[in-house]
């Protein structure tokens, strides 16, 4: 296998490359330094595994994203590739054995984090390896411009200077000129060639609805458009409230947040994979390296943050080229509320430093300590304590994610501590009198000897499987146990996981990035703006506003809300609407649905005609909210 082609239908299957993979290949195998501009699920990770697959070395990866390095991991894995991570928590030793294994063991990939990179063990043995190709994942974080900009980026030319000879490959779903420009600088490229493929979709609806029942126009939705469907949310539990609202009209629903055990969140998305659940309601942690190109619908139940998210969010609908839509659906304040989050959600640099402090002094992390260590917590816990806002708590632990003083990661986990308190004589008469707890206090008692001595984290989940009980039927026995002072049992979830990348050290640590964390707030302001603009903007094409944002000029799609408004025969008067509520109302009251429903007038049109109906007192509103004709 000595061509692209050969690796790529060996490892992939696939008969060819994709629109320009196969020229940034070639740029690679000839040694130049390459920027790569190409649209979510647009194959970016083939363009530098496969020639990393033909040259001789190891690939080293860089990417800020954990969740993606390890999904990324064992995907090469399954296909017999040899590839590693650095995984967060791990010990000087064990850091010390894994990139020994990289320098002898002829790795061809190794995925790191750019924190990682700043440990002098980690560069001292990259020096060691023969590195074949540096590349250079979300590569817009390197810029102060970007939408997800981190510090920690800017020490990525450290790691060319230690590798002068490497080519270097940078990729990115989002760029503005501004962002490819800092890329360029940042990374010190001489010799380079730049790919860029075009934002345009032309198979992709954009859409942007008001109503006044979101969840209503969302049912719609999703029963009109049968195929897989996205739906984002800003929060954890809107994801189980929109999934419940919908699994209650007959819509196959599951969710995924980071709150979730890894096994629901495995188990849900393989549902929604397999189209045994038609819709996965989300938070923005769903989406990265998913490969699932028959999304038909993603739905934006609020406004994001940035028009980079929301681009990259919306092109997961339609990638095998069939008919997609990206809708955002926002009710009429929805601009107002989203300024009013960002002013309540930003935290300052006091409240930074004061969340900081508290967060030490909870995980009782002395001063000086904590580096390289992982915790766990559960957020609401942590902020109920110190009476945190969490919004804002939230924000301030991705900006210390974001500046590299701690790794923030959202997951689930359980712990159990486990104790015997009774001697082994009093335990065998408990036993003799209640049999069926024996097995219970066989597997334990085997499994974990030191629980007759003192508390021992024991795996709840383990023991169920092997006693062939439910993971809720174990707990229950064993809480039964404790309130009758037999064991000890205390079990703990927690749903957030922190890793302190630099030794705690309160105002100094924060000090050091001040400027930095200004600087992102004020350039999520105008990033805000910037969407907001897009969202008003009802006279341009959806298609040409988000292209040209990205630097891209194009003619109007004719598919997106704007088009098929601007195509629409010429608007109904005022008089005609009238009469057709007038005559939809004759023969019964009906709430506000029934009415839209029946008459395929724009809503916004028809909400305003009922307004002025009630004032001119033709019809009014029931206390069961529907309206009911009163003159004719």
């Amino acid at each position: 296998m000595n061509t692209p082609e050969a690796i790529l239908k060996y490892y992939w299957g696939y008969e060819g490359f994709r629109t320009k993979q196969r020229t940034i290949i070639q740029s690679i195998l000839d040694k130049k330094d390459t920027l790569v501009l190409m649209p979510t699920g647009g194959g970016k990770s083939i363009c530098y595994q496969v020639p990393a697959l033909l040259n001789n070395g190891i690939c080293l990866v860089i990417s800020p994203l954990v969740a993606l390095m390890e999904d990324q991991v064992t995907q090469l894995k399954d296909k017999g590739i040899k590839a590693m991570m650095l995984p967060s928590g791990t010990s000087f030793s064990e850091l010390d054995v894994l990139l020994d294994n990289c320098i002898h063991g002829n790795y061809k990939f190794l995925y790191v984090s750019p924190e990682r990179l700043q440990q002098e063990l980690v560069k001292e043995r990259i020096q060691k390896m023969n590195v074949s190709l540096i590349a250079v994942d979300e590569a817009h974080c390197i810029s102060q411009w970007g939408h997800d900009f981190r510090p920690s980026y800017l020490l990525l030319s450290q790691i060319r200077e230690l590798l002068p000879n490497t080519p270097t490959i940078a990729l990115t779903a989002t760029a503005t000129k501004q962002v490819q420009e800092d890329i360029i600088t940042q990374l010190k490229f001489k010799n380079y060639q730049l790919f860029k493929t075009s934002y345009k979709r032309k198979n992709l609806s954009y859409g942007i609805y008001k109503t006044q029942d979101k969840k209503y126009l969302l049912l719609q939705i999703v029963s009109k458009q049968k195929g897989a469907t996205i739906v984002y949310v800003p929060r954890r539990n809107a994801t189980e409230k929109i999934a419940e609202y919908l699994t209650n009209h007959h819509i196959r629903c599951v969710t995924y947040h980071g709150g979730l055990h890894s096994k629901t969140k495995q188990s849900n998305f393989k549902l929604w994979m397999q189209n045994k659940a038609q819709v996965m309601v989300a938070t923005n942690a769903f989406g990265m390296g998913i490969d699932k190109p028959d999304v038909r619908t993603v739905v934006h139940m609020h406004i994001p943050q940035s028009i980079e998210s929301y681009f990259q969010e919306a092109g997961r609908a339609g990638r095998d080229g069939a008919p997609a839509y990206a809708l955002l659906l926002q009710t009429g304040n929805a601009i107002q509320k989203l300024k009013n989050q960002y002013l309540s959600q930003t935290p300052d640099i006091d409240f930074i430093k004061h969340t900081y402090r508290k967060l030490s002094s909870y995980l009782q992390i002395s001063y000086g300590e904590g580096e390289s260590q992982t915790y766990y917590i559960e957020f609401s816990k942590f902020c109920e304590r110190y009476q945190l806002s969490k919004s804002k708590v939230y924000a301030t632990f991705k900006i210390l994610d974001k500046n590299g003083l701690l790794n923030f990661t959202e997951v689930f986990k359980e712990t159990s501590q486990f104790q015997i308190l009774v001697s082994i004589g009093q335990l065998q008469n408990f036993i003799d009198q209640n049999p069926n707890y024996e097995p219970i206090f066989s597997q334990i008692g085997r499994s974990y000897p030191g629980v007759y001595v003192e508390p021992v984290t024991i795996n709840l989940e383990k023991i169920s499987q092997a006693l062939k009980i439910s993971l809720n039927n174990l707990a229950e026995k064993l809480t039964k146990l404790a309130a009758q002072e037999i064991i000890f049992f205390h079990n703990e979830t927690y749903d957030s996981q922190l890793m302190y990348l630099q030794p705690r050290e309160d105002e100094i640590a924060i000090n050091g990035i001040s400027r930095y964390i200004k600087f992102h707030l004020e350039n999520k302001l105008q990033k805000i703006k910037k969407v907001i603009t897009y969202v008003e903007n009802n006279n341009t094409c959806k298609s040409i506003q988000l292209l040209n944002y990205f630097g891209e000029s194009s003619e109007a799609c004719g598919v997106c809300s704007v088009c098929i408004k601007n195509k629409a025969t010429p608007t109904i008067n005022d008089n005609q609407i009238k009469e057709a509520i007038k005559n939809t109302l004759a023969h019964k009251a009906q709430d506000s649905r029934s009415i839209l429903a029946n008459l395929k007038y724009a809503e916004v049109d028809l909400i305003r005609i009922l307004r002025s109906l009630m004032e001119e007192g033709v019809i009014a509103i029931q206390p069961d909210n529907t309206y009911k004709l009163i003159q004719t």
